[in-house]
């Protein structure tokens, strides 16, 4: 009988080695890198995705390969942000906040709300904020902000005049300066969202992110309703002023270019010559000159759609489908990493951090 079952086995395996095109098939071999060549090893560039349900990928090798990271919930991830390779926050479909000291190894629930989740910026293990709608996603409701300054353990709600926004986006540079991003209005504040106050109405547009350099310098890009043609806003002052830089790019197709997630990394202060990156379906808008000009780049698969920077270098983007993005070449040149089946459900966020020298 063991003979019997020995040989049927061997045989069941051969069976299955034709059928992937190994050795003695006929048909294709099955890459385990479907997108091509993956990026290079970039050891300690960090960085966490969020979007699939209980779970984080992680990368600690610039996105040369990702491992899964649980969070021991069944909702999905909407939005990550790390403040360095040890301090996190994320945020569910479900209204769950959590945070983690340790790289994400372990997570820790701090608030559980009624709401639906949009984004989260954070400036240290202490300082958070969230915006949110009251409503569903099919019916928005009322748009919230709630703040943390105590690790999470009270959130309060903030005040201010937000009307019938539609939250889009929220970030600051310190525990004090931020900004907020609605459907076509932006607000700044200078108290660490205690008081805001609206900034800029951009009629005729829609505004998806914002990014911060300094506490005087933020960036706001959107699209205009129109032509869909992208754009960036920018204030030195902290929001006295806004300036608007068009992204004179070709578009390959009618809405190509419509402005997804913003970045920023490089020297800060009002006279930076700021890198800035911007997703997008076609691939990812670059300015090396603080927005004045910009160029198109192209990747090697997907639609990026969430994008952060690590240093003026080292960058990585989760895209509409499986591949998962990186470049160490400030952008020039972006790679695919995955593997068939990996991903259950479209990644949406992405946080990244350099570990410290040493480590």
């Amino acid at each position: 009988m063991k003979v019997v079952r020995l040989f049927a086995a061997v045989l069941a395996g051969a069976a299955a080695t034709a059928a992937l095109g190994g050795c003695g098939g006929s048909g294709p071999a099955a890459p385990s890198q479907p997108f091509g060549t993956p990026p290079p090893p970039a050891p300690g560039v960090h960085a966490w995705a969020a979007g699939e349900v209980g779970t984080l990928l992680v990368t600690a090798d610039g996105g040369a390969d990702w491992r899964r990271q649980q969070f021991f919930l069944s909702e999905r991830g909407v939005d990550v942000a790390f403040t360095d390779a040890r301090d996190g926050w994320l945020i569910t479909d479900a209204g769950a906040m959590l945070t983690t000291t340790d790289g994400g190894a372990a997570w820790k629930v701090v608030g559980k709300v009624g709401l639906q989740m949009k984004a989260i910026a954070a400036t240290d293990a202490q300082h958070a904020w969230v915006v949110a709608s009251s409503g569903g996603a099919a019916e928005p409701g009322k748009p919230v902000l709630l703040r943390t300054s105590d690790g999470g353990k009270t959130w309060k709600r903030a005040a201010g005049a937000f009307g019938d926004a539609q939250f889009a986006d929220v970030a600051f540079a310190d525990a004090r300066h931020g900004v907020l991003v609605a459907l076509d209005r932006v607000w700044v504040t200078h108290d660490g969202g205690r008081r805001w106050q609206l900034s800029r109405q951009q009629g005729m547009s829609v505004l998806t992110s914002a990014c911060s350099g300094d506490a005087s310098t933020f960036w706001v890009a959107g699209w205009g309703t129109l032509d869909g043609a992208p754009f960036v806003l920018v204030t030195r002052d902290g929001g006295s002023s806004w300036r608007r830089l068009s992204i004179d790019v070709r578009a390959p197709s009618a809405g190509a270019l419509q402005a997804g997630q913003l970045a920023v990394a490089g020297a800060r202060g009002p006279a930076a010559a700021t890198r800035l990156w911007l997703t997008c379906p076609a691939g990812v808008l670059a300015s090396t000159d603080a927005g004045q000009t910009w160029t198109l780049r192209k990747v090697a698969a997907g639609q990026p759609v969430a994008i952060a920077a690590v240093d003026d270098q080292h960058l990585l983007a989760t895209t509409s489908g499986q591949p998962v993005l990186a470049t160490s070449d400030g952008g020039t040149t972006w790679l695919a990493w995955g593997t068939a089946g990996f991903l259950k459900q479209q990644l949406t966020a992405v946080a990244a951090a350099a570990a410290p020298a040493g480590q």
